[in-house]
């Protein structure tokens, strides 16, 4: 049988060395949370005037809201977007944004509601809309899904397909389910009307046709 003075001590160095193992792993977790870009650099709410004058900074990802006086740049935005004058988002959109001049997303895109600007709205990759699209000038640059209504003086919309209503003075579009209605009118695919000064169907009885043009 063991001293009573050596269990006491073997008691206590177990105690010593299960705190030094917790906080060992207690740092370990802290800095893994806070150096990791997943956490370190999503925030809930962006202000600002200009990029770089603005918090956070363009490396972020802001989930919740994002007001700009001017313009505001982010890695990803999810949410709602308002900008005096335009939003930036380098990756990934999906929200509502409103901007004075306008929306730019270098990413997929992705429209809850509505996506609006003064001059343009430029997607540069996939984009989905459920609601409406509307500026002076639309241009989705990647394959595109619009469901409900795409409104302005030019749809440059050559690959989206279209589930509702395009209207403008030039409408283009990959397959409409629905209605164009403009000036010009241009659709590969058509389930529906095309209602406009010159009407343009690829795959139509009628592939040019003045005034009213039909697809089923």
């Amino acid at each position: 049988m063991r001293p009573p003075c050596i269990i006491n001590l073997t008691k206590l160095q177990k105690r010593r060395l299960n705190k030094g193992m917790k906080k060992q792993f207690l740092f370990f977790i802290s800095a893994f949370l806070f150096t990791t870009p997943l956490f370190a650099a999503v925030s809930p709410i962006s202000v600002g005037i200009v990029n770089p004058v603005m918090f956070p900074p363009e490396d972020f990802t802001v989930t919740g809201i994002r007001v700009s006086a001017l313009w505001g740049q982010h890695r990803n935005m999810y949410g709602l977007d308002i900008g005096g004058l335009g939003n930036i988002t380098e990756q990934t959109f999906t929200g509502l944004a409103v901007a004075g001049i306008f929306n730019s997303t270098q990413g997929d895109t992705t429209i809850i509601g509505f996506q609006a600007a003064g001059l343009t709205n430029m997607n540069k990759n996939k984009v989905h809309v459920v609601g409406v699209q509307v500026s002076a000038v639309n241009n989705n640059e990647g394959a595109s899904s619009i469901v409900g209504l795409s409104l302005g003086i030019a749809n440059l919309t050559g690959h989206t397909d279209t589930y509702g209503i395009q209207a403008g003075i030039y409408n283009k579009a990959y397959h409409v389910h629905g209605f164009q209605i403009g000036l010009i009118n241009i659709a590969d695919s058509l389930t529906g009307l095309q209602i406009g000064l010159v009407n343009f169907h690829e795959k139509g009885v009628f592939k040019v046709c003045p005034i009213i043009n039909f697809g089923f």
